[in-house]
């Protein structure tokens, strides 16, 4: 049986660099949880909360590491004063006891004292976060939504990609996979600028509302990410992108706002041999970054400006990529680390 005591989980906390992996248990409550903070080098760690039921607990762990570690290269290339961070609770959201299993949970990340905030993630609403944070020191994600941000900041990562293969947003087939919040801001956005969007969702209500909405195109969810376009855009779950569907992809480009949409990393370079132009979800996705910031520290002016200014990473991480031949997550990661070590350089041991 899978137990949170696997030595691969505790060799995972020291090479990758982790400072604090906190279990949380409530048998009471019918809490199983995991808190994890990556790197506190630029600020206080923000991650979401994500609530699913994990095949083991061990997956639930990994989940959690893996999207804090994105959380704090997102950040050092987003250049916000924030670390990386992530909470999963190990439970099926429609759980009858969630808003107890909620505050439970909640108690866990106050006993941190701040080195964690909270937001908004899969399985968990702004009407959650609000309840969090009546039981923690900061919470984000309670005055809306991030998630047009998001979308806006990978639309104009997809508008530089195009750009490098000489093309324009107009005309342009893209393909997304998922139509919740982030996917149905980004369709919006780019069957304005004239895109023909296709989509598919776990969810028949979700596509047959972006259908009414925008005339997207709708294709089979088995489908969507080998679609004869130029763009796929996957924007739900992670790990989508595997070696079956690199090998197939149909599209020159991809972008999108899924985190860790590749089940690996190396995929990257399959990704590269293959002349794919590839925006990393790390780099493109930080609008929703951007957005909760500026919330955190009350400054929402300019904000829009910030997010369009995803489009200049991009572009020089796909300048530094074709210069190098190095494939773009192996480049966007070198620019995050070098933002982190550089700080870390420079600042009080703990400060």
């Amino acid at each position: 049986m899978t137990t949170f005591t696997d030595t691969h989980i505790l060799d995972d906390f020291t090479n990758r660099d982790f400072e604090q992996i906190v279990l949380c248990r409530d048998p009471e409550a019918g809490l199983e949880s995991v808190i994890a903070v990556h790197d506190t080098t630029l600020g206080p760690s923000l991650g979401g909360v994500r609530m699913r039921a994990y095949p083991t607990r061990a997956d639930a762990v990994a989940d959690a590491m893996n999207l804090a570690q994105a959380m704090t290269y997102k950040a050092a290339l987003a250049g916000v004063a924030l670390g990386g961070g992530k909470s999963v609770i190990n439970v099926d959201p429609r759980v009858a006891n969630r808003d107890e299993i909620l505050v439970a949970h909640a108690k866990y990340i106050a006993s941190l004292g701040g080195r964690y905030i909270p937001g908004v993630d899969m399985g968990t609403s702004v009407r959650d976060l609000e309840l969090i944070g009546r039981h923690v020191p900061v919470a984000s994600s309670q005055r809306g939504d991030p998630s047009y941000f998001t979308a806006r900041g990978v639309v104009r990562s997809i508008e530089v990609a195009l750009e490098a293969a000489d093309r324009a947003v107009a005309g342009a087939r893209v393909a997304i996979q998922g139509l919740g919040n982030v996917g149905l801001h980004a369709a919006r956005m780019l069957a304005q600028a004239g895109a023909q969007v296709f989509g598919a969702d776990i969810d028949p209500q979700r596509v047959r509302r972006a259908v009414d909405e925008i005339d997207l195109v709708a294709v089979d969810l088995d489908d969507v990410l080998l679609a004869d376009v130029d763009v796929v855009a996957p924007c739900a779950g992670g790990g989508v992108i595997d070696e079956r569907v690199v090998a197939g992809l149909r599209a020159s480009i991809l972008v999108g706002a899924a985190n860790n949409m590749l089940s690996h990393d190396a995929l990257a370079r399959d990704l590269r041999e293959r002349n794919i132009i590839h925006v990393p979800d790390f780099v493109a996705n930080a609008g929703g970054l951007l957005a909760v910031e500026a919330e955190i520290h009350d400054a929402e002016d300019g904000l829009t400006e910030r997010v369009d200014a995803i489009a200049d990473t991009a572009r020089d991480i796909l300048a530094r990529s074709a210069s190098t031949q190095a494939d773009t997550v192996s480049v966007a990661l070198a620019m995050a680390r070098e933002v982190v070590e550089n700080k870390r350089k420079h600042r009080p041991y703990f400060a």
